[in-house]
């Protein structure tokens, strides 16, 4: 594949896309429409076999350089993919599901030079669920060295996000054994090699509920968690403690488990089992995770409506005794 010809531009926005017609064209809007004009926006199509090939040949801009896989790679071999043709300063990741503020980059540029020992700046996010929710700013800031911060649970947004490519390289891009927690994975990597700054502004619009979404996919994330256990044990072991280590561990585990419970509900029926069974191993791992499986199970056994029909009754009830 041969890279974008052309002066380097300062910034590189890399897009991967599979599959998801209806929403790509919006995230490349978004980057297009940036303040900030020098950079490049390589849009990688792992494979789609929908409507995506013709949604990237009906935009018209020089700044615009289409890469097609001729079938599905996952993730992070996409993601590698951009990495390799980008040529600018900065990267910075969009998925095809998000969106940026038009002066994204711009606020960015400027956060980054006002802290030149850091390889990672990031910014908050306005979040956006199906069906409509009240939207509201979401992201934790955290300063300066992270790595015990990603251990505990921390974990900013990729498409949040503008780093330093060459410490991309020098990590040696992303691991493509990993199919949905990618992101952790680089995080952790940069983590131990710059600082990261977090500026509050909400500069990201995340889109969440609209469809299958990787970071959902529980046999995608069981897998990615035996891997990253294995890969970080010594790391996290020797720089915050083997208690953190298995905390992180189990957060993996637990949120992999979480994802069936949820996919069993959404699905229903015979899956109503597959819903037990994940909730007992979660038990097991987590005891505190007790609420969270109550609700998941009532949903999977009841169905949501009625599971809330039966919480109004009991909120009535408490209501009354106390009256």
């Amino acid at each position: 594949m041969a890279a974008p010809a052309g002066p380097a531009p300062r910034v590189s926005v890399a897009i991967s896309t599979w599959n998801r017609a209806h929403l790509v064209g919006r995230a490349i809007r978004s980057a297009l429409a940036q303040t900030f004009q020098d950079f490049e926006l390589l849009v990688v199509d792992d494979g789609s076999t929908d409507d995506t090939p013709d949604v990237l040949a009906g935009v018209d801009d020089r700044r615009l350089h289409r890469v097609r896989h001729q079938r599905n790679h996952g993730i992070s071999r996409t993601r590698n993919t951009a990495v390799g043709l980008a040529r600018g300063e900065w990267l910075a990741f969009l998925d095809d599901d998000n969106e940026w503020t038009p002066d994204y980059l711009e606020r960015h540029l400027a956060f980054a030079a006002s802290r030149p020992e850091a390889g990672v700046a990031y910014c908050r996010a306005r979040l956006r669920q199906a069906p409509p929710t009240p939207e509201r700013v979401v992201g934790q800031l955290k300063q300066g060295r992270v790595f015990c911060d990603l251990v505990e649970g921390w974990n900013p947004y990729v498409s949040s996000a503008l780093i330093r490519r060459a410490l991309v390289v020098e990590a040696g891009g992303l691991d493509e054994r990993l199919r949905a927690t990618e992101d952790r994975d680089l995080w952790m990597c940069l983590a131990q090699r710059t600082e990261f700054a977090g500026m509050s502004d909400a500069l990201l619009i995340r889109h969440e509920r609209h469809g299958s979404q990787l970071s959902r996919n529980p046999d995608f994330l069981a897998g990615d968690a035996a891997i990253l256990s294995e890969k970080w044990r010594v790391a996290v072991t020797a720089t915050c403690g083997r208690w953190a280590y298995r905390g992180w561990r189990l957060r993996l585990v637990e949120w992999a488990e979480r994802c069936r419970v949820e996919r069993a509900v959404e699905q229903g029926g015979r899956e109503a089992v597959a819903a037990v069974r994940s909730a007992g191993r979660l038990l097991r791992l987590l005891p505190e995770s007790a609420p969270h499986i109550a609700t998941a199970l009532g949903q999977a056994m009841l169905g949501s409506r009625r599971l809330d029909w039966y919480r109004a009754r009991a909120r009535k009830a408490v209501g009354r005794s106390d009256g």
